[in-house]
């Protein structure tokens, strides 16, 4: 539930119950409904008392996405101070991925790297709730390719169904007149996507990076 639906729900409780029930003074609460913002500590006590409970939400912003990429093991320069699951990274940077060709990269990478700690139904789900379960799907199959997993092989045949009809473009792009740059990556035509450039780059850049995290 949102702030706001909540607030509205607040105004419409019996406050003098409430506040025997919460043991949030009667003000506290008049002060909620009018201001819409409640200490966080009272805000618990009331939620609880009207059978809710105050959960936290990651925020999806790319600096926050960046920072959950460093902490799930993606090369970059950046702090890892990330808090998005596993499941929510991948689903968020593959969305992102159709702008920006640099998440074509990392997400199958972070993919083979955390298989053991992904959650597949979770993940599944994400991806069809946010409309990338093709590029997901790619992502999974290709990560299967650079480090085989049950569960990467399991996200991929479940997404299978995701599949859009005809091609489309995972990264925009214009050099649509050179129909070559896509055809070389048969992985992403299996799955209705065209992608620059041929997989066996991005397996050698994958390589190189593990050789790099070896050395360090």
């Amino acid at each position: 539930m949102e702030a706001v639906q909540f607030f509205k729900k607040l105004k419409d409780q019996n406050l003098s119950k409430l506040e025997g029930k919460a043991r949030v003074s009667r003000q506290a609460l008049h002060n909620a409904v009018k201001s819409k913002n409640m200490k966080l500590d009272n805000l618990s006590s009331v939620a609880k008392a009207m059978n809710y409970k105050v959960e936290l939400t990651p925020v999806l912003s790319e600096e926050n996405l960046l920072g959950s990429l460093v902490k799930w093991g993606a090369p970059l320069a950046h702090s890892a101070e990330g808090n998005l699951p596993l499941e929510a990274t991948i689903v968020e940077a593959s969305r992102r991925a159709r702008e920006d060709g640099l998440f074509e990269s990392l997400v199958p990478y972070v993919l083979a790297t955390n298989a053991q700690d992904l959650k597949p139904n979770e993940l599944v789900g994400l991806s069809f709730l946010n409309d990338q379960a093709a590029v997901v799907g790619y992502f999974a199959e290709v990560a299967n390719l650079f480090r085989q997993n049950n569960k990467l092989q399991q996200v991929s045949l479940l997404l299978e169904r995701g599949k859009r009809d005809g091609r489309e473009l995972l990264v925009k792009t214009t050099k649509m007149n050179f129909p070559e740059l896509f055809e070389k990556n048969m992985v992403a035509i299996k799955w209705n996507l065209l992608v620059r450039g041929n997989l066996q780059d991005h397996l050698d850049r994958w390589n190189k990076w593990e050789q790099s995290l070896k050395k360090s």
